[in-house]
């Protein structure tokens, strides 16, 4: 299970299943989630030989009604959502000055369901990370043991065993499971195997994958598939399609990014199939 996922399964314990009620037009976690991955991604910094740095510090500012809808699970989500950056960095090899902290901070400017995503590095002495241990120069490396000695064939010894003939074939090494673009629904969690080509989502009949939901447009977006990878589009949609936060009108996906049309959140993956 990948960082993100987890981060998922801690947010369905966190807040139960409903995250289709409780979320509905406002910033899901999920997309600050993203978010904050992405801007680690941005800003980290090489500051020596194979050492490199990420903020440690993440600012989430929101309009007024998503903080003030945020922040009754404000101590639960910053905690995991600081655990998932944490996450994201170790298994990438970077490091931090410190614990990784996150916090919500209310911006009126902002219109409900936008928000932005602020980080630093914590210049306190107390959050930087200890010095590693001097090295003494008089001691020398441990000298590695010396190889068994190969044994070798002498006339009076017996003589070994030889294979004649052919020899067994060294069993087929398992074919990779093939990948496939799939589209998550939040709230319902269904699941939509993308086709290659144009995958239309929308409120209408005529969309490949249908939405009940009033802010969704009949015709809202489109998923592309191709041999390069996955991209959405918007379709002139009402309300706009939004990734990780963000407005767009066309863009390219990655593996776990959020994607918001109207009230109603999809993620998107690039995974093995189940084989059906």
């Amino acid at each position: 299970m990948g960082v993100f996922s987890r981060f998922e399964r801690k947010l369905e314990n966190t807040v139960g299943n409903a995250f289709a009620r409780v979320f509905k037009g406002k910033v899901h976690p999920s997309e600050i989630a993203r978010a904050l991955k992405i801007d680690a991604d941005d800003n980290k910094v090489i500051v020596g030989h194979d050492r490199v740095m990420v903020p440690n510090r993440y600012v989430v500012q929101l309009g007024a009604t998503d903080y003030d809808h945020l922040h009754e699970w404000e101590t639960q989500l910053t905690r995991s959502l600081s655990d998932m950056v944490r996450e994201h960095a170790a298994s990438e090899g970077w490091s931090t000055y410190g614990q990784i902290k996150i916090q919500f901070a209310r911006q009126d400017s902002l219109s409900t369901g936008v928000f932005h995503v602020q980080s630093s590095v914590s210049g306190n002495k107390d959050s930087m990370p200890p010095p590693p241990p001097p090295v003494s120069r008089s001691t020398a490396p441990p000298i590695a043991a010396p190889p068994p000695p190969i044994p070798r064939s002498n006339d009076d010894d017996e003589p070994s065993t030889r294979l004649i003939g052919r020899q067994p074939a060294a069993p087929p090494s398992p074919a990779p499971a093939a990948y496939q673009h799939l589209i998550v629904v939040d709230g319902p969690n269904t699941k939509h195997v993308l086709k290659n080509g144009k995958n239309v989502i929308g409120r209408g009949s005529a969309a490949d994958i249908q939405i009940t939901d009033t802010g969704v447009s009949r015709l809202h977006a489109q998923v592309v598939v191709d041999q390069q990878g996955a991209d959405v589009q918007d379709l002139q949609s009402t309300n706009g399609t939004h990734v990780n936060g963000r407005k767009v009108s066309s863009q390219r996906l990655t593996h776990g990014d959020v994607i918001r049309l109207g009230h109603s959140v999809l993620v998107y993956r690039y995974e093995p199939g189940d084989g059906r």
